[in-house]
């Protein structure tokens, strides 16, 4: 009995936390928008930013280290917008409803694919 109360009660307790989420920490990532989610000492985050610095100055990316918490939060939100699960990764560049995550041989061509609508 004590522990179904329990139960009842921390299921309330979680659902009225939920509730009283305020609306400035729910984050939406504008379609308008490329967001490039970066990690300081990642090479390949590196690299990205070089090539898109070199290829496309007239670009306006929001960067976001995620090593800032309130960064941190928009890149766990994008990873469930996006389903990535537990494979996320960064860099992390996010057009709308496509996103380029890391960086390899074929990045340079989605990254181009997507950014079109942005120039």
């Amino acid at each position: 009995m004590i522990r179904k109360l329990f139960i009842c009660l921390s299921i309330a307790g979680v659902l009225f936390l939920s509730a009283c989420q305020k609306k400035e920490d729910i984050i939406t990532l504008s379609e308008q928008e490329i967001y490039f989610f970066y990690q300081e000492g990642c090479p390949h985050c590196h690299t990205a930013a070089e090539y898109i610095k070199e290829k496309h100055p007239e670009l306006k990316l929001k960067s976001l280290d995620i090593a800032m918490p309130g960064n941190r939060r928009m890149f766990q939100q994008a990873a469930q917008a996006y389903k990535l699960g537990a494979s996320v990764g960064t860099p992390l560049i996010c057009f709308g409803k496509q996103y380029v995550m890391g960086w390899g041989p074929d990045s340079p061509r989605r990254f181009e694919l997507y950014a079109k609508k942005y120039k």
